[in-house]
């Protein structure tokens, strides 16, 4: 008896400390007063900084979104460069609070990395970028050519399977970053690059002569990019996930950032009800203020807001929604209800 008494209050004691431990990114940020949000230093449509020192793009939105939830403050952020190499490691050091910069989900990495994936954000597809002049049209003509990758990213996997799968003898070289294989590409080291095409239409448009240079390979595969949190920080992983979609909700309804202001649903709308009206309880389930995702939307605007200012038909990056939209519009986007 006395064995089970003991038993008992160890766990109930275990399940006091792993309660703490997942709130504590979340008392931490509130605690500092600012949220740490790793991107990548330099990508357009993800995130980099204007001439005017702001950091812009799709991830950069995001961060916002997040700060405004759990702070209530959008501007209450640092946004902390981190490298294809340290990602992971300035996540699970606590360097960082959450991950956003462009990051393929993929299964070594959910299970060997400590990171918990959250989206898709952005359902990127994986091309080759080659020059006009190179005379190669199509996939087939990379036998006995060099591309170059990512070092351990997913693009380096994609490529060897297309080489195995053709039969083909495509020199594969791992490169450090995506500056390292605009050097190579430059010189000629490189026939082509593979990556997804939200990285090389970056790539691209920053190119002296962009016309010159061509993708080819029709969806050899989808990466979904993903934002990260801790492996087993679950309070904080809901308060990410729900402020994702939350954003993805409001599409899905039509409210943006400036109608969110002025809207108070009632009963009749019990999605925008439970998400938005301060008495529905969404807060208190995550120890959130009770305008919480109104803040996040007006902070950011509702996903395809996000989206249009990163990648729309206006910007220099122009890449169709597609697998990015909402699932209605034959996108991979699911947002669960609320």
């Amino acid at each position: 008896m006395i064995n089970r008494l003991i038993c008992a209050l160890l766990l109930t004691l275990s399940g006091i400390g792993l309660a703490d431990a997942q709130r504590d990114t979340l008392a931490a940020v509130q605690e500092r007063g600012y949220l740490r949000c790793g991107v990548n230093p330099g990508q357009m449509g993800m995130s980099m900084a204007n001439a005017a020192g702001q950091w812009v793009g799709m991830s950069a939105d995001l961060c916002r979104a997040i700060a405004a939830a759990t702070l209530g403050d959008p501007n209450a952020n640092e946004f902390v460069p981190v490298t294809a190499g340290n990602r992971f490691e300035a996540l699970r050091n606590g360097q960082i609070d959450v991950l956003l910069r462009n990051t393929t989900w993929t299964f070594t990495r959910d299970a060997t990395q400590g990171t918990q994936f959250i989206g898709p954000f952005f359902v990127d597809e994986e091309k080759v970028m080659v020059s006009r002049d190179s005379g190669i049209e199509d996939l087939s003509q990379l036998h006995e050519r060099t591309v170059c990758v990512i070092a351990g990213g997913p693009s380096e996997v994609i490529m060897r399977d297309l080489a195995f799968s053709a039969n083909a003898q495509i020199n594969i070289v791992p490169v450090g970053s995506a500056e390292q294989y605009r050097q190579a590409y430059l010189e000629g080291r490189c026939a082509g690059i593979s990556d997804g095409q939200a990285a090389l239409q970056a790539l691209r448009v920053a190119l002296p002569d962009p016309d010159n240079h061509i993708f080819i390979g029709e969806r050899l595969a989808y990466s979904p990019l993903s934002i990260g949190v801790r492996e087993g920080d679950d309070r904080w992983a809901d308060i990410v996930r729900w402020t994702f979609y939350a954003l993805a909700t409001a599409e899905t309804f039509d409210v943006t950032q400036d109608s969110v202001g002025s809207l108070m649903p009632g009963r009749a709308m019990p999605a925008l009800y439970r998400m938005l009206n301060p008495d529905a309880g969404s807060a208190d389930a995550l120890g959130l203020e009770p305008d919480w995702a109104r803040r996040a939307i007006q902070a950011a605007g509702n996903l395809e807001e996000i989206y249009n200012r990163a990648f729309g038909p206006d910007t220099p990056m122009a890449i169709e929604r597609g697998p990015s939209g909402l699932w209605q519009d034959g996108g991979m986007i699911l947002p669960p209800p609320f």
